[in-house]
């Protein structure tokens, strides 16, 4: 190899050499200007981390959803308004939105269950309790097996006790017989033909709210019950406990039943003094109710204690957020249709 071979080899060399230096320096630049970048951005668009349970959040880190947005008057000035002005709001202040599922329609006192109203059995709508080994010593009980809701057996002995205070009549004489029904009885019932009128599923007493009364005269016969004569007592009092008569004479056509004084269904109290006072059967009432919203409620006073009542129709599909008091005692119930009646009392 001669002298101007060598030398050229020698320049290719350091030509690769230079080449590789360069690529070098121009990826760390590169490298550099991406981190910095990156390091000025992150603040931007970062999500707020959410916080743990019990966790509070200061007024400085509520960044995200400012309380108040900046705008600018006719001149030029800065001026603020609330951010949500001229927005409507499903719940004014003093109430809250309580979800409610679908299924809870067709539970609690207020549900109607008639001929076009079936009962839809949902767990969790009743707590029964047998009258043998939870009722007071004011009234009797044929059987081992009939059953009412803790609730309304839990009126019905506050009733009975302060009916025998008043009355001078052997309240033992008195019988709560036929409570709560299955969808098994009924079916047996109506196909023996113990009830004819009651299809299985559009049973009141499939409610465990309703109960018929009987009295045992001297001669050992059992009439029905009827709020007279020694028992007139129960016809102005029964709904100072929640109770109405569930059939009462003159509302055969609607509820599509024969009347049955003997027959008491519990509502609560607010409710069954209103349908007494105003000559409402449960039908009728539950009809009324949705006249009334929360911001036009129907009142109902009662021993000094006032309730406001309201309907908040349910949503056609999933769950329904029912405007409900932030303070205080209120009630919520399904109307076994297509909303929730709320009770409010002050």
């Amino acid at each position: 190899m001669n002298k101007g071979e060598k030398r050229r080899q020698r320049r290719r060399y350091r030509v690769r050499t230079d080449r590789i230096v360069i690529l070098v320096l121009i990826v760390a630049i590169i490298a550099v200007l991406v981190t910095s970048c990156a390091l000025a951005l992150s603040g931007k668009g970062e999500k707020p981390q959410k916080k743990s349970p019990g966790q509070t959040t200061s007024r400085s880190e509520q960044t995200s959803e400012p309380d108040e947005e900046t705008t600018t008057d006719n001149d030029g000035e800065d001026a603020t308004k609330p951010a949500d002005e001229g927005i409507s709001n499903p719940v004014d202040d003093g109430y809250k939105a309580e979800t409610h599922t679908h299924d809870e329609i067709f539970m609690g006192d207020l549900i109607l269950v008639n001929a076009e109203h079936e009962y839809k059995f949902i767990e969790g709508d009743l707590d029964l309790l047998t009258l043998f080994d939870n009722r007071n010593d004011f009234y009797a009980n044929g059987d081992f097996v009939t059953k009412l809701d803790r609730t309304a057996l839990t009126q019905l002995n506050a009733m009975m006790a302060e009916f025998a205070s008043a009355s001078s009549l052997d309240t033992t004489n008195i019988f709560a017989q036929d409570g709560y029904r299955t969808y098994q009885e009924q079916v047996d019932r109506h196909s023996s033909g113990k009830s004819k009128t009651f299809e299985a599923g559009h049973c009141d007493y499939h409610t465990g709210r309703t109960i018929d009364m009987f009295r045992m005269n001297d001669d050992g016969t059992t009439p029905y019950f009827t709020a007279e004569g020694d028992c007139s007592w129960f016809a102005e009092n029964a709904c100072r406990f929640g109770f109405v008569v569930r059939y009462p004479e003159g509302k055969d056509e609607v509820t599509g039943e024969k009347a049955r004084t003997y027959t008491y269904r519990y509502v609560g109290v607010p409710h069954a003094s209103y349908m007494y006072s105003n000559g409402l059967c449960l039908e009728e009432y539950i009809a009324e109710l949705k006249n009334h919203t929360k911001d036009d409620p129907l009142m109902s006073a009662v021993d000094g204690k006032v309730s406001t009542i309201y309907y908040v129709p349910a949503s056609e599909e999933g769950n329904t957020d029912v405007p409900v008091p932030k303070d205080g005692e209120y009630t919520v119930s399904g109307n076994n249709s297509d909303g929730f009646i709320v009770t409010v009392t002050k």
